[in-house]
């Protein structure tokens, strides 16, 4: 690895300029907080907290108000007991409340402005307004996700995921580094980017000239690539490690990926309002959250923090953000908390995350699980090419396939009881048939979607 110098004529060891420097100090302060124990982090985290609710009740009109209503005192000596009075925000409340949730005097040394806008998949998209002191926290938790996985610099990076412009079929676009976090520090290797709305085709055969080292993707994607390149008995021979963003990931696929690929499958979780949440350890496939970037709590429903084997709500909240602060955001995801990590970093652990609420079956009982919907069973039945349920009501799931021939009624049939025997209990399946099946604007698949209000 060699870091890039500003300096002419200095090429060991680098001179770096201002933005390397402040990343390079950012890392070595990350290097040594991931190895506190967690009680350490957590004081440390309310120790940021602290000036940022100052800065929310005086400067930010939605939280003084909703502080002084619920008589909640700024007084030394945050902790969790205080912490936990704050009420929750929603997403609603979000887009009611937009304008109320900006601070009318962002410090200025926090840097200039942009907004970040949720996909809206589930109908309530939200913007965020960020400052670039956010951008600097996700260029770290990008270099230590590098870090972690032990990542060669000089390997080729491709990424496939929605673009804006530029990187459409066939060609795409090539760089010649990773990133502006990479950049800033190493010479790095190139990147390519492909466009996600590229048939699977198109983007296995693109993968194929360009041999990449490192594949980034949504997991949705992946699967279609594993089939493509599973059928053509096809491998690329220079790929390491497959990179997960966007959605989630099931046992399954990491499953699928090694055996199909032969590398392994690295997942993050991040979200457009916080940035990095929590990335997978580099020594298991559990999650650790990024303590230094966001406070994140996982709360039963009666809004008590889980134990570790309990799957909760997830509670999220920015450390750095004084443009537009989230303080106690419930994002709308569920996931599980993990014991303490045998690889000693005291990061909190989520041991899998589960994804929306909205994306939990719901059974007329009132109960919510998981939804097991026997997929790896379906080529078994009928050559069904993608699939996705929405549950219309307590009663019905919408089922939508994309498929190469007609199924037969035979087909229908078995396929019909395989769903209801793998989701345990007898739904009406109704089949609708589609060429395709649309992603969301921002390349997100859905597999389940609970349609039902509530």
């Amino acid at each position: 690895m060699r870091f890039n110098s500003a300096l002419p004529g200095i090429r060991w060891p680098a001179y770096p300029d201002e933005q390397a420097a402040r990343l390079m100090a950012g890392l070595y302060q990350l290097e040594h907080s991931q190895w506190q124990p967690p009680d350490k982090l957590r004081q440390r985290q309310f120790e940021q907290l602290a000036p940022l609710l100052e800065h929310a009740a005086i400067h930010v009109p939605f939280y003084r108000e909703r502080l002084r209503a619920g008589g909640w005192e700024l007084t030394p000596g945050l902790d969790a007991q205080r912490w936990s009075q704050i009420p929750l925000l929603t997403r609603a409340d979000i887009q009611r409340a937009s304008a109320a949730l900006m601070s009318d005097a962002p410090p200025p040394a926090h840097g200039g402005h942009h907004v970040a806008q949720t996909s809206g998949s589930t109908g309530e998209p939200v913007k965020v307004t960020k400052t670039q002191v956010c951008q600097y926290f996700w260029q770290l938790c990008t270099l230590r996700n590098h870090f972690w996985h032990r990542r060669d610099f000089q390997g080729r990076f491709a990424a496939i995921r929605v673009f804006a412009a530029g990187a459409a079929a066939p060609d795409g676009e090539t760089f010649a580094g990773w990133s502006r976090a990479t950049s800033r520090l190493f010479s790095s290797g190139q990147s390519m980017r492909l466009d996600l709305r590229t048939d699977i085709v198109v983007q296995a055969r693109w993968l194929e000239r360009h041999n990449p080292h490192y594949l980034l993707t949504f997991p949705s994607n992946l699967h279609g690539l594993i089939e493509y390149f599973e059928h053509a008995n096809v491998r690329l021979p220079a790929l390491s490690e497959v990179i997960m963003v966007g959605e989630i990931v099931s046992p399954e696929l990491r499953a699928d990926c090694l055996r199909v690929l032969g590398v392994p499958l690295t997942d993050t979780y991040s979200s457009e309002e916080f940035g990095y949440l929590a990335l997978q350890c580099p020594d298991h496939a559990h999650y650790h959250v990024q303590s230094e970037n966001v406070l994140v709590e996982v709360l039963d429903d009666d809004g008590r923090p889980c134990v570790p084997g309990a799957v909760g709500r997830l509670v999220v909240s920015s450390l750095h953000n004084f443009a537009m602060p989230l303080i106690r955001y419930e994002i709308g995801d569920l996931a599980e908390v993990g014991g303490p990590c045998a690889c000693g970093r005291g990061l909190p652990v989520l041991k899998r995350i589960i994804g929306r609420v909205r994306n939990l079956v719901r059974l007329p009982t009132g109960e919510r699980r998981l939804p097991i919907v026997g997929y790896r069973g379906f080529r078994d039945i009928a050559p069904i090419r993608q699939y996705q349920f929405i549950q219309r009501t307590l009663e019905q799931i919408e089922v939508r396939l994309a498929v190469e021939r007609p199924l037969t009624g035979d087909e229908e049939a078995r396929l019909r009881v395989h769903i209801q025997q793998s989701l345990d209990y007898p739904f009406l399946i109704v089949f609708v048939y589609m060429p395709t099946i649309p992603r969301t604007k921002a390349g997100k698949f859905e597999e389940f979607m609970c349609a039902i209000p509530g």
